[in-house]
C-alpha cells in the first residue's frame, strides 16, 4: 500500500516537476531586448505607422521605442506643449501602442523635448534649457509627464521615459525624484531618464529610477580621417564600462537607448549630426554600427540596446536608400548588420552581471577622472567621484595606485587644447 501511495504522488508530481522546468527554460529563452527607435513625427498627428511597424518587427527586433516630440517655443520658457504638427494625438498613441503589442514588439514611450528653432538656432537646446522661472517649469514638467505616462499605463506600454539628455535639469535632482514619484502614481512599468554621453558627471538621481538610458553619441577617434577598427572597439568597451560605472553608482541596471550613425563622412567625428554637408559614406556608417554591436554582444547585462533610428523623413517613400543620409539602415549594408544582431542569441539575464565587471569599470572610471585632474588645466574630479572615493577607500587605493605608476605631464593642458594629447 506504502509502495502504491508513492508511485501515485510520483506520477502526479511529473506535471508539476515540467511545468517548473518549462517556466524555467521560458525564462531563460527571453532575448535581451533589442529593437529600433521609431519617431512619431512623421509631420501628421494621426499618422497611422502600422508600416513602420510591420517593418521593425520584420528585422527580428523584439522591441520598439516610440519617440514623440513635444516642444519648448524657447531656451527659457516656462511650459512643454504638443507640436503644432509633429507630436502625435493621443489617438495615435493609443492606436501605435495597441499596434506595437499586436506585433509582438516590447514598448518604451519616449516623450522628447525639441526647441522650436532647434535646427537653425545653435544657441539652445535641451541640454541646455534654462527656463525663466524654474519653480514653473518643473511644475508643468511634471503634469505633462503624469498625463503622458497615464496614457502609457493605459496602452500596456513597458518602458515610460521621463526626459533624456536634459543636463541643465540635473542641477534639481530632488525635484527629479519628486517628478518620478508622481509618474509612478499612474504608472506601473519600469521609468528611466537617458543620460547624454557627455553629462554623467552631473548625474545623480538614478536611484528613483528602474532603469538608466543611455544615449551613446560619444565621438571617436576624432582626431582621424577614418576610424580605426581598433578605436572603435576599444571606444565601445569604454562605453560599456560607462554603462557599468552607473551600474555600480545606482544599484540599477543600464539599457542604451539610443545607438546610430549617419551615412555620412566624419560620422564618427559628430555621431549626432546628420545634417551635415559632407558627402554620403554607407560604409562607414556600416564600420560604426558593427563595431558598436561586437562588443554590445557580450553586453548581457544590459536591460535594452535601441538602434538610432527608423527613418527622418517618413513621408518620402521608401525610406531609407543608398541615397539616404540620415541614421535609417534601409537598403544599406548596415541593414544585414543590425539584423544579424537581432539574431543573436542573447537572452535577458542569461548570464548576470559581475560584480568584478562593474567594479573594473569604476576603477577606469576613476583613473580616467582622475587623469584629467592631473593633466588639464580645468581638470577636477567631479562630486559624484569625490563621493565615491571618500566611501570607497580601497577604490581610492587601487585607482590612485595606477596613476601613480604613469609619468606626470611637464605642464597641464590649456582647455580647448586637448588635440596636444593626440
Amino acid at each position: 500500500m506504502f509502495k502504491k501511495i508513492l508511485a501515485v504522488l510520483a506520477l502526479a508530481a511529473v506535471p508539476v516537476t515540467v511545468a517548473v522546468i518549462r517556466m524555467k527554460a521560458a525564462r531563460r529563452l527571453v532575448p535581451q531586448p533589442r529593437g529600433m527607435v521609431l519617431g512619431m513625427y512623421a509631420g501628421l498627428p494621426d499618422y497611422d505607422y502600422r508600416e513602420e511597424l510591420e517593418r521593425i518587427a520584420a528585422t527580428g527586433a523584439t522591441c520598439v521605442s516610440l519617440q514623440a516630440i513635444y516642444r519648448m517655443e524657447t531656451g527659457t520658457s516656462d511650459e512643454v506643449v504638443r507640436h503644432p504638427t509633429s507630436s502625435p494625438t493621443e489617438r495615435a498613441l493609443r492606436r501605435t501602442f495597441r499596434q506595437a503589442r499586436d506585433l509582438q514588439l516590447r514598448v518604451m514611450f519616449f516623450p522628447t523635448i525639441n526647441l522650436r528653432d532647434e535646427a537653425e538656432n545653435a544657441k539652445w537646446w535641451r541640454g541646455n534649457i534654462h527656463p525663466a522661472h524654474w519653480d514653473r517649469w518643473w511644475a508643468n514638467y511634471e503634469a505633462f509627464n503624469v498625463h503622458l505616462a497615464a496614457l502609457a499605463q493605459e496602452g500596456g506600454v513597458e518602458w515610460y521615459s521621463v526626459g533624456t539628455e536634459m543636463a541643465s535639469t540635473h542641477a534639481f535632482p530632488d525635484r527629479w525624484r519628486a517628478l518620478v514619484a508622481a509618474v509612478r502614481r499612474v504608472y506601473r512599468g519600469k521609468i528611466t531618464y537617458s543620460v547624454n554621453f557627455d553629462s554623467h558627471d552631473s548625474f545623480t538621481f538614478g536611484d528613483c529610477l528602474d532603469v538608466i538610458g543611455m544615449n551613446t553619441y560619444d565621438p571617436i577617434d576624432k582626431f582621424e580621417e577614418y576610424p580605426r577598427p581598433d578605436a572603435i572597439r576599444d571606444a565601445w568597451w569604454w562605453i560599456v564600462n560607462k554603462a557599468r560605472t552607473l551600474h555600480a553608482r545606482f544599484g540599477r541596471p543600464v539599457m542604451v537607448t539610443e545607438v546610430g550613425y549617419p551615412s555620412v563622412a566624419h560620422a564618427h567625428v559628430g555621431p549626432w549630426d546628420f545634417r551635415t554637408d559632407k558627402p554620403r559614406d554607407l560604409e562607414l556608417q556600416d564600420l560604426l554600427v558593427g563595431g558598436a554591436l561586437k562588443v554590445l554582444r557580450n553586453w548581457s547585462d544590459g536591460e535594452a540596446v535601441f538602434y538610432y533610428l527608423y527613418g527622418e523623413n517618413l513621408n518620402v517613400k521608401p525610406v531609407g536608400g543608398p541615397e539616404d543620409r540620415t541614421y535609417a539602415i534601409w537598403g544599406k549594408p548596415v541593414e544585414k548588420t543590425l539584423k544579424d544582431y537581432f539574431a543573436l542569441p542573447i537572452f535577458e539575464g542569461h548570464i548576470p552581471p559581475k560584480p568584478s565587471d562593474r567594479h573594473d569599470a569604476m576603477i577606469q572610471t576613476l583613473v580616467s577622472d582622475l587623469r584629467k585632474e592631473r593633466d588639464y588645466e580645468d581638470g577636477a574630479l567631479p562630486p559624484w567621484a569625490q563621493d565615491w572615493m571618500a566611501t570607497h577607500p580601497a577604490d581610492a587605493a587601487e585607482a590612485r595606485a595606477v596613476i601613480a605608476k604613469e609619468p606626470r605631464p611637464r605642464h597641464k593642458i590649456p582647455k580647448g587644447r586637448e588635440s596636444e594629447t593626440h
